[in-house]
């Protein structure tokens, strides 16, 4: 289940801060698809781009993997009930700060490890999940690291 309650397609802009400090703002726009040399039959594609900066070319790639990293499956779910202490699963000091924008609005997602796994937890829901570690390198991409070569 993916307590996020959303698909990656969903997604519109996303929001992060990292443990760093380093902000990053990305947002969803429509573009042409292909060379546009067949105006007739012109497609439009989702591209990602640097919020203000529609210039730069991101590796969309790397971003799809973070949108599939915010819309995934967890592994499982601690209640606070259960003995989850946020503090002990890192969340004082967590990885990542994720501000999620579809259209049903703006959710935050937080990401941390702890001393036997990594972690989120949504805001508005008490519970702690665990997530696969994949998930999180998915999504501590510094602003640099998603230029597209």
């Amino acid at each position: 289940f993916s307590p996020a309650g959303f698909a990656a397609s969903d997604v519109e802009q996303v929001a992060y801060t990292l443990a760093s400090g380093e902000k990053v703002s990305l947002t969803a726009g429509s573009e042409l698809a292909g060379d546009g040399d067949e105006a007739d039959s012109a497609s439009y594609e989702t591209v990602w781009r640097f919020a203000g900066d529609a210039d730069t070319d991101l590796d969309q790639d790397k971003v799809r993997s973070m949108l599939s990293a915010l819309s995934s499956y967890v592994s499982g779910q601690i209640t606070p009930a259960a003995g989850a202490d946020p503090a002990a699963c890192g969340f004082d000091a967590p990885l990542a700060v994720v501000q999620v924008t579809t259209a049903d609005g703006t959710k935050t997602l937080t990401y941390a490890s702890g001393t036997d796994g990594d972690y989120l937890m949504v805001e508005g829901d008490s519970s702690v999940y665990t997530v696969d570690a994949s998930v999180v390198s998915a999504l501590l991409y510094p602003a640099n690291q998603l230029k597209a070569e």
